[in-house]
């Protein structure tokens, strides 16, 4: 006797089909995120060793006596800008260079944890500069930024989780130190750490 199109055996035949099919589409999108640019993140270390330079020679740290923290704060503001749109079209190219799609599901389920610790990192450094702390931002841009690389690192390459881990690191370290190495934490973790795994992720991940 022939057995009906919707007999079990064929039902499991298509639900095991689906499963595979589901499979993968989730492998195929979190391929996608491995578009992390490494050297994004190294022209990015390179710009904030510059904003240190422009801090320690021009306007001082915002925590330094004497400093002029309006001038010092818009200087790493503008690197924040920067970094954005350097960050956002080294993310294209690459993408386009090695075939995969920018956008995907898993980019955007990322996208939710990183925005939120950096949304985070905004609404405490406001909070500490309206009550004058600015000695407290080195440790709050260095811990929250950390955990935006975990929090999106997740869902890509295993040196952009490590990245963030030596980000939080800094930031404990920020906390056991006086206020006046925090320019020097600011050039390890934002100059240092993005040069140091981004030429890594360039040369094991297609750039």
């Amino acid at each position: 006797m022939d057995q009906h199109p919707d007999s079990a055996p064929a039902l499991r035949s298509r639900a095991a089909h689906a499963e595979l099919e589901y499979i993968r589409r989730t492998l195929d999108a979190a391929g996608s995120f491995s578009s992390i640019p490494g050297r994004g993140l190294v022209v990015i270390g390179l710009l904030a060793l510059a904003a240190a330079v422009v801090n320690q020679r021009v306007t001082g740290a915002p925590w330094d006596e004497g400093a002029q923290p309006v001038q010092s704060l818009a200087v790493w503001a503008a690197l924040l800008a920067l970094s954005v749109l350097v960050g956002l079209w080294t993310m294209t190219q690459k993408a386009h260079r090695t075939a995969q799609p920018v956008w995907s599901p898993v980019l955007r389920k990322a996208l939710w944890g990183y925005c939120a610790a950096m949304l985070l990192g905004g609404i405490l450094s406001g909070a500490v500069i309206r009550s004058g702390r600015f000695d407290l931002l080195p440790e709050i841009w260095l811990g929250c930024y950390g955990s935006a690389m975990i929090a999106g690192g997740v869902m890509s390459v295993a040196p952009v989780r490590w990245m963030g881990i030596a980000f939080l690191a800094l930031a404990a370290a920020g906390a056991a130190l006086a206020p006046s190495h925090g320019l020097l934490l600011l050039v390890v973790g934002f100059g240092g750490l993005h040069i140091l795994f981004g030429a890594y992720i360039a040369w094991r991940h297609d750039g």
